[in-house]
């Protein structure tokens, strides 16, 4: 009996770690496939503020503060939603992407950089 409860717990346990490993390299993956796809813009010095890119990203290229930007998105800020590309942001909050963008690069002009 002793045998069989160890047994399910090893089992179970290396089930979790063969998921948060599976998970984690999906992770990857799609950011590598994100950074492959737009990596001589993100070369550039181009400030630009594009509907592909992640809260994060846009923090760190145009100097915008995060609150600023989940402002202008009208939602709360999240560890997820740090990143989620802006257009599935807008997606998933029925806003209009073309708009917000050009928002988030009118402040980008605005803070001068």
């Amino acid at each position: 009996m002793k045998d069989k409860k160890k047994f399910l717990f090893w089992s179970l346990l290396l089930i979790i770690l063969v998921l948060l490993t599976i998970l984690f390299a999906v992770r990857t993956v799609h950011r590598y496939e994100t950074w492959k796809e737009h990596s001589e813009y993100l070369k550039s010095g181009n400030k630009t503020i594009e509907d592909w890119m992640t809260v994060n990203l846009i923090v760190n290229r145009s100097g915008i503060p995060k609150e600023l930007v989940y402002n202008e998105l009208g939602i709360k800020e999240s560890f997820t939603n740090d990143r989620k590309h802006l257009s599935k942001l807008c997606q998933e909050n029925n806003l209009n992407c073309t708009e917000v963008v050009a928002r988030l690069n009118r402040l980008s002009g605005e803070r001068g950089t």
